[in-house]
């Protein structure tokens, strides 16, 4: 229901090209101010990881409609309309979840956080006001206020569904909400979906911060194994071995589960999937000491994964790059894009590399410096494309430009991320 306001953003876009000397309340009369509440159900890591790295403006999360044992959610309402800010402020929540048989009341409470929801497309549309030399506040046509308490899947849930109901008492008097339903799907049953095809996979582990379904990472797990083209693309059997690990840190329940089917493996998908996990923290002893003596000694011999936080002169920093958007596209963490955008401090090896291969006969060997060049051009190529592409990217970013934390260097590189040159090349290069 939040990306059905879309219509106002399209409207604001005709409106913005034409007419660059409107004024803003002309502007935001195209918006709806229509006054609705509706339920909306957040992954707790919306709340828990990714709003304290964000401003009162975001981009929406995803609505849950499917939940794996162990997993959490948060019980969200949405308001519309003029005031909603102030509206949610003065609301309280209780809300019912019933699960297999048994229902699980929570109390009467003020909502914890409320964040303003921009228009599907209101980054895009603030880029191109801003090039049109257009003044526009801040776009936004919703605000979300989220529950104190969570509800968490039973770990050994089975297949079902989930009910959830809510009451609001608001300043305009008792509301009952439209109830929401997830489905439930037991790891079981989601290790059984396979991957048609590697853009499947791509998808499910570029996108998976936002719709977390952790029950699919063995199948995951099993599609790149079996993929042997893919597995000698540089780079891409460490990122991959990142994304699948850093999902399984943030969830024990499914890593638990996770260890069970890998060790029940041989071969390369036993062995990347014990690299996955001990990227993810997990004590793999036990997988180790029930292989062959033969098996262990071979596994002792593959590589492990670079610190993706220990940038170096190794030549290994496109991997390490890849590594870290790996752990952004499965957790929606900030710290891997805060520590990707802190490489763009390193603009005068950029430059410096720019004047070396102007120079005629210039030297060709790999060079401390030429690495953190390079790693400076592929970090700003990147992160100027996950902010036209990913929504919490772009807030992140931000994030980063408002905040007195973020060096005054690295802010002046986010803030010409559209229009450096050395980020408009392909992939920095």
């Amino acid at each position: 229901m939040l990306r059905s306001f879309a219509a106002g953003f399209i409207a604001l876009a005709a409106i913005v090209s034409p007419l660059p000397a409107q004024n803003d309340a002309e502007v935001l009369k195209s918006l709806p101010h229509k006054n609705e509440t509706f339920l909306f159900l957040v992954n707790e890591s919306v709340v828990l990881v990714q709003w304290p790295h964000t401003l009162k403006l975001v981009n929406a999360p995803e609505n849950v409609t499917l939940l794996n044992p162990g997993q959490c959610i948060r019980v969200g309402v949405v308001a519309t309309g003029d005031n909603r800010d102030q509206y949610l402020e003065k609301t309280k929540l209780s809300f019912r979840v019933g699960f297999a048989g048994q229902t699980q009341d929570h109390v009467l409470a003020p909502l914890a956080q409320t964040k303003q929801i921009k228009p599907e497309g209101g980054d895009f549309v603030m880029a191109l006001a801003t090039v049109g030399g257009l003044k526009v506040p801040p776009l936004t046509m919703a605000s979300l206020g989220v529950s104190p308490d969570n509800w968490c899947v039973p770990a050994d849930a089975v297949d079902g569904s989930a009910t959830v109901e809510a009451e609001l008492e608001t300043p305009s008097g008792h509301k009952t909400l439209k109830p929401a339903t997830i489905q439930i799907e037991s790891f079981e049953t989601g290790s059984k979906r396979s991957f048609k095809d590697e853009e499947g996979l791509n998808g499910f582990l570029m996108t998976y911060y936002r719709h977390p379904d952790p029950a699919r990472l063995f199948p995951a797990l099993q599609f790149f194994a079996a993929d042997a083209k893919a597995r000698q693309n540089r780079g891409t059997p460490e990122s991959t071995a990142a994304s699948i690990g850093s999902a399984l840190k943030a969830d024990p329940v499914a890593a638990k589960d996770f260890m069970v089917r890998v060790s029940g493996q041989s071969g390369f998908t036993r062995d990347f999937g014990l690299i996955a996990l001990r990227f993810a923290g997990c004590d793999i002893e036990p997988a180790l000491k029930a292989m062959s003596e033969g098996d262990r000694q071979m596994f002792a011999r593959l590589p492990t994964l670079p610190d993706p936080d220990e940038m170096s002169a190794d030549g290994e920093n496109a991997t390490r790059l890849d590594i870290l958007w790996g752990v952004f596209m499965t957790t929606g963490e900030f710290a891997p894009v805060q520590k990707i955008a802190s490489t763009l401090a390193w603009r005068s090896y950029w430059e410096a590399f720019e004047k070396l291969i102007k120079t005629p006969n210039h030297p060709t060997e790999w060079t401390p410096s030429i690495a953190r060049a390079v790693t400076y051009g592929a970090a700003g190529w990147a992160l100027g494309s996950f902010q036209r592409t990913d929504p919490l990217a772009a807030d992140y970013i931000e994030y980063m430009l408002a905040s007195p934390d973020t060096p005054p260097a690295v802010k002046s590189e986010l803030t010409g991320l559209a229009t450096n040159p050395a980020f408009q090349q392909t992939n920095g290069k």
